[in-house]
Parts: structure tokens; sequence; C-alpha cells
């Protein structure tokens, strides 16, 4: 391992015995910030093992360096007490390296015990990185819910019925299943809020979306469309089944009584019912879809214009209604004179 042109640029001060140089090449050797050339002095050169030693020396001054420069991946060949604890500090920074990039990915699940104080720090920063993220991720699923959901009545907002109506679409047109789109309209809701305010209105939209999922199956998508108009939809349900719905849902706001500030409210609603064509998996669903809304709010409006509190599901039905003037005498939602709780009202 000597190098004979580079002798003069490595210089060991000389001692009054071989001991002592050996001892000041040593010194020379794990003091000095640089060496410059792996030379071993001419002074002990021929000394017994002194070859060996100085390649232990190197070893350990290009471990350590390497080391300290964040390099993980230099190989020394040399043995010994130094070296081995060196090359085991390496192997833990290794791994604790490549935990690092674990928890980088996201698994915070790691720890380390193998170097004391560090691993306390660094298993301390792991947990509370875990505890973080979960916390964020919490929120951020609890955000994400929120903004999905109409905040007055905890039904689904318009986006995200559109959203998860148009997966279900998707998954029945695969097997070219068919769905039903059914519209509610509350009847005379102004006039509600009018009478008894938009506290008793709110309570009446709450009570209405308790209602129609009291009466749904749990695959069925609810939504509060805007106002006091609500929408549905009915995966694996023909128009037959979906128009037989409607109506027992039309009977239901009749017969549920709605009480407000110790009086009972009349409430009644509208309902357009539209079939959804999936017989074909290459249609364009958003167009599908939004034809057949807009069918079914057409069909709702019919209903209104033909005297309320009514189920339209088809043109024939349009065409047999003929528009109504509003009855005091029959009409439920045109007398809104308090009545005290219990006492029989037209709902």
């Amino acid at each position: 391992m000597a190098h004979p042109d580079d002798s003069e640029n490595f210089f060991a001060r000389e001692g009054n015995s071989q001991a002592e140089d050996v001892i000041n090449y040593v010194q020379a050797m794990l003091n000095r910030s640089t060496v410059e050339c792996s030379t071993i002095p001419e002074n002990i050169r021929g000394i017994p093992g002194i070859e060996k030693l100085s390649s232990l020396l190197f070893g350990i001054r290009h471990m350590t360096n390497t080391l300290s420069k964040g390099d993980l991946d230099y190989s020394c060949s040399e043995k010994g007490y130094v070296i081995g604890s060196l090359k085991s500090l390496q192997a833990d920074l290794r791994h604790m390296t490549w935990q690092a990039r674990c928890i980088a990915r996201g698994d915070y699940q790691h720890r380390v015990n193998f170097l004391g104080d560090f691993s306390t720090a660094f298993n301390t920063m792991a947990e509370e990185l875990d505890k973080s993220v979960t916390k964020l991720t919490s929120l951020s699923t609890e955000y994400k819910e929120m903004s999905n959901r109409d905040a007055l009545t905890g039904l689904l907002n318009r986006r995200a019925f559109t959203n998860q109506a148009l997966d279900a679409l998707q998954e029945h047109a695969e097997r070219c299943s068919q769905a039903v789109i059914i519209m509610v309209d509350l009847d005379y809701f102004k006039k509600i809020n009018d009478t008894w305010g938009h506290a008793c209105g709110d309570e009446v939209l709450r009570q209405t979306a308790r209602l129609l999922l009291s009466r749904l199956r749990e695959e069925d998508i609810c939504c509060r469309y805007g106002g006091e108009e609500f929408i549905l939809l009915l995966p694996h349900t023909d128009i037959q089944r979906g128009v037989y719905v409607a109506e027992q849902l039309r009977q239901n706001f009749i017969e549920s009584c709605i009480v407000y500030d110790g009086h009972n409210v009349p409430v009644t609603a509208s309902f357009g019912v539209n079939g959804v064509s999936l017989d074909s998996p290459q249609k364009c669903l958003n167009s599908v879809f939004d034809k057949a809304v807009k069918r079914a709010d057409k069909y709702l409006y019919a209903a209104k214009r033909g005297g309320r509190n009514k189920v339209v599901s088809n043109e024939r039905a349009i065409a047999s209604l003929t528009p109504m003037r509003r009855s005091t005498q029959n009409d439920p939602g045109s007398d809104m004179t308090p009545r005290p709780a219990g006492q029989e009202v037209g709902i």
C-alpha cells in the first residue's frame, strides 16, 4: 500500500525512539483533519505490523469521514472493535433511513430502539406524526362529509347527490337495470313561512327529511335539492314501483302530524316520478341522468299546476290534469289558522 512518490506529502514528528515515532504517527493519523496520502513515513516503515496498523487507521479515518458526511454506502474491509462499532452505527443509520422513508410514505408504526436518546426522539416524532395525521384524516373526513350535506336537514346536497347517483347508475347500467327518480315539493311552503315563521319552516323541512329517510331503503339516495324541493333516486326499481312509493309517501305526508309551538301544521307534497333508462351501458350517463331529472321536474310541476298533493309520472297524466282554481274548502294549504295540537286538520 506504499506510494513512494507521495512520501514527502506526509510527515510525523520524529521521536527519540521507534515507539515514540509510531505514537506520533498514530496521533497524526487520528488528529489531523486531512491526510494527503497513505504512505508510511520512512522512519517507521520497516517496523513489523506497521502496514496493517496504517491500513486500520486509514479505514477508521475513511469510515468516520463518510459517516460524518451522511454517506451510508461506504464499504470498509478492515476489522476490529472500532471499525466494527462504526459499521454497526452505519447499519443502524441505514435502518433508520429506511424507517424514515416508510414514515414519509405514511406508515407511522415504525419504531427504533438502538440509538439511545436519538431513538427516543425519533419514536416520539413518529408517534406525534401518527397522532397528527390521524387527527387530520379524521377532520378531513368530517369536513368532506359536512361539505356533502345540507346543513339544515342533514340530507345530501345537490352536488353530492349527483355524484352518488351517477356512481349508482353506472353500476346498474352494466346490468341494464332500472331506476326511478322522484321529485318532491312541499305544497304552499311559502304560506307556512309567512304564517308560522321561518323557524317553523325549518322544522317542517327537518321533519320532511326524517319522514323520507324512514320510508326509503338503505340503497336509495335522498337529497334536499333546494328550498322545499327534494329528490330521490331509487335503484333497481321500475316505474310502477316508483309510482307506488311516491303515492305511499304522499299518504305519509297526509297522515303525519307536524307540531310546532303547540299547534298542528298542515303539510302536503306533490310528486313527479320518472324512470331512468339504463338499457345500454354505452349511453352517456350524465346526459341520461340530466334528462331524467328534468322530466321528473316537469311531472312535478304538472302535479303542482293540477292542484297539488298529487303524483304525476307520464305525459298522459299531465294531459288529464287541468289547472285547478284554489278552493278554501278542499285545499289544506289555504287555511293556516293556528289549531291546538291534537285537533284534526287536513294535512
